[in-house]
């Protein structure tokens, strides 16, 4: 079973072209489910290892050009994923299932706009309209309290601005406040910012559905510009968000957040050839 694997920002992805079904085939054939299949292939180590995996599928919608299943790392679904999305848009286009470079494509979030430029090289993407906007409520943890701010881009997502990113234990705090009981039953992604210009800033992010800290995030940097900015921790924009990984992602929005968009590098890792050896 043919694969490849891009990142943006350095969230990877194990992307399939699954539009005449034979996943699902496969799955019937070793016996096993759907997030099994996910949690082998992305698992460093010993299999490819990625942050997620993508089902390239047929549109509902024929005005669409495809459909996509996202799955994180552990085989949850995730409604959308803004780096996953920039990925899914290059190999779409240069596998032709795209015809253009106006892509539109369908996730359980809604449908997403996106651009392709440089030959696939940059993707921008335009998400759908953020929910949910709370700010400054505090959140009670171990052994301190954080003030707090929310936002779902897609995925729920928690904003905190910290001064001390550098040193920040994310991990430890991420994962707290990503099971706290103010965001159960389904939990919540967590972002750790700091302005560091009058449009830019620094993230940190917690993954849910990974369960760690990622190079980036594309919703959370989504989440954490938007923030930034109506706080007025920056003062321009589009905001450009400096990753874990170092990679730059830049965020715009109008003043209503009725169009929101993301866009930065996708790079193509490798294609190769899924052995079924990992699934003994």
């Amino acid at each position: 079973m043919r694969f490849v694997k891009c990142q943006g920002a350095g969230n990877d992805f194990v992307i399939i072209d699954n539009r005449d079904g034979k996943v699902y085939k496969k799955l019937e054939e070793l016996k096993i489910d759907l997030p099994t299949f996910v949690k082998k292939v992305c698992a460093f180590h010993t299999g490819v290892g990625a942050d997620g995996l993508i089902l390239i599928e047929e549109p509902e919608n024929p005005a669409n050009d495809f459909k996509w299943q996202f799955f994180n790392s552990d085989g949850s679904v995730a409604e959308m994923c803004g780096n996953g999305s920039r990925c899914a848009v290059r190999f779409a286009y240069e596998k032709g299932i795209a015809k253009s470079t106006q892509v539109k494509f369908e996730t359980l979030a809604g449908v997403i706009e996106a651009e392709v430029k440089e030959g696939g090289r940059v993707v921008k993407v335009q998400l759908t309209k953020p929910f949910g906007l709370k700010t400054d409520f505090e959140i009670p943890l171990s052994n301190l309290t954080l003030k707090g701010n929310f936002l779902n881009t897609g995925v729920p997502h928690v904003v905190v601005p910290v001064e001390n990113l550098e040193e920040f234990e994310v991990v430890k705090y991420g994962r707290e406040i990503r099971y706290h009981e103010l965001f159960k039953p389904a939990g919540t992604n967590v972002n750790f910012i700091k302005p560091i210009g009058e449009d830019s800033i620094k993230i940190r992010t917690y993954e849910r559905g990974v369960e760690n800290e990622t190079l980036a995030c594309g919703t959370g940097s989504t989440a954490g510009a938007i923030i930034a900015y109506l706080k007025g921790l920056v003062k321009e924009k589009p905001v450009k968000v400096v990753t874990k990984g170092g990679e730059v992602l830049t965020i715009d929005f109008d003043e209503n957040l009725e169009k929101v968009t993301l866009e930065g590098r996708v790079f193509k890792v490798f294609e190769g050839e899924l052995s079924f050896e990992i699934f003994e």
